[in-house]
């Protein structure tokens, strides 16, 4: 049996054990609830498809392409309803599958796709939640062949051997339109955060270029023009690195590349002695400072040094921007984040195959700053507005989680559901 260690995260590869069947649930092979529908289509030449895909970690059945029929290659194709439910044979080991969504009812796929229809008994909206559980997927994977995780081809013989714990029909349904409602929850929330991405965007377009002016402490609109100057006016570059004098048993944390992501840095940090520490770890940081990624800066790995950070150790690959007197750290970091500075950089890394920047790249940036108290306010209001969507994404989280949870039970018939 394999193990999850050696797969991606996408993959569930430990051995399928089916719990306890409930009361009033049949056990049985899917055969018995699933049809295999194989709409045979005759193409065209010039008539238009909609070629389908499925997306890995039932990411959803998408458009893949638009094409003409004397343009596609593999002849042997398939119809699809809205409703359907498809398998990608080659990436269900990946959870590709998922239903069709109406827009996309009449597309066509290729035998390299199962397409389901519910028998009477069955609910297709309960199976696709069913398929979300480890159960199912560890059946899939244990249904698939071959030598390599990537060529590996779904055996749908193989896979009605697995038994599953079905309830009757009215609980599926029942289920379903639980599960949806958390579903919906999450869908609004996902949508207020891309609302809330958006807002900040525009509001940062508009602090940081001064195109609109906040009150000062008067009640009156801060006045005067921003200066343009570079970013090493603003800040000490790498002010501070470990060196030939530092003792060999010097104990740190270590602040990696892979440990930032977009303004945050991680919990758990590698420990070294500097004796046997990676070349890379040099950059001494502080409370106050800032991180810039300068390998592969387009990502955009940048992040505040808070207290909890202060005396740590960061890697070469970033710019320690450490700022000088009169200027905001906090403006400076949501700087780093602008059309402005994103444009900059795009244009240094362009056409290169190992896209970064070097210090005097750092220094060379150019930077639009008003007064210390009016960069206070610009980095107050942004700091707001980071805490809202801080908010709602820890909102989310809480609402995919409890759905998880929720999940595990009423699939595994641990909370029942009452059915009028």
């Amino acid at each position: 049996m394999g193990s999850d260690l050696k797969y991606p995260p996408s993959v569930k590869a430990g051995k399928p054990v089916l719990g306890v069947q409930p009361d009033g649930w049949e056990r049985a092979s899917l055969n018995n609830f699933l049809d295999l529908i194989p709409r045979k289509v005759k193409l065209v030449d010039g008539a238009e498809y909609d070629l389908l895909t499925v997306k890995r970690s039932r990411g959803g059945v998408v458009r893949r392409e638009h094409l003409l029929g004397k343009d596609i290659k593999v002849k042997s194709q398939f119809e699809v309803k809205a409703g359907d439910f498809v398998i990608s044979k080659r990436q269900i080991v990946h959870g590709a599958c998922g239903l069709v969504p109406p827009e996309l009812d009449g597309s066509i796929v290729s035998n390299e796709y199962s397409v389901f229809h519910a028998k009477p008994n069955f609910d297709l909206e309960f199976f696709q939640y069913l398929s979300e559980t480890l159960y199912f997927q560890q059946t899939c994977f244990h249904s698939s062949i071959g030598v390599h995780i990537e060529k590996m081809i779904f055996k749908l013989e193989d896979w009605f051997k697995w038994n599953f714990n079905i309830p009757p029909l009215p609980e599926q349904r029942k289920i379903a339109k639980i599960l949806s409602n958390w579903d919906k929850a999450i869908s609004t929330t996902e949508r207020l955060i891309d609302n809330s991405k958006q807002q900040k965007k525009a509001l940062m377009q508009q602090l940081l270029t001064g195109k609109k002016r906040l009150l000062d402490d008067s009640g009156k609109p801060f006045e005067g023009n921003y200066n343009r100057v570079n970013l090493s006016e603003l800040a000490t570059i790498d002010k501070s690195s470990l060196g030939k004098k530092t003792p060999e048993d010097f104990e740190f944390s270590y602040i990696s590349l892979s440990d930032v992501e977009t303004g945050k840095i991680a919990g758990n940090l590698e420990k070294h002695f500097f004796a046997s520490s990676p070349s890379r770890a040099r950059r001494k940081v502080s409370c106050g400072d800032i991180l810039l990624a300068t390998v592969r800066p387009n990502l955009k790995g940048f992040a505040k040094v808070k207290a909890e950070h202060d005396g740590m150790i960061a890697s070469t690959g970033f710019s320690v921007l450490t700022p000088k007197k009169g200027v905001s750290s906090a403006y400076l970091y949501h700087y780093l984040f602008s059309c402005h500075i994103t444009g900059q950089i795009n244009a240094l890394v362009v056409g290169s195959n190992y896209p970064a920047i070097n210090s005097s790249d750092v220094s060379g940036l150019k930077v639009y700053i008003p007064s210390y108290d009016e960069q206070k306010k610009v980095a107050c209001a942004l700091n707001n507005a980071d805490q809202s969507l801080s908010q709602l994404e820890q909102q989310l989280a809480d609402l995919k989680q409890e759905k998880k949870a929720l999940m595990q039970q009423l699939l595994t018939g641990k909370r029942r559901v009452t059915v009028s």
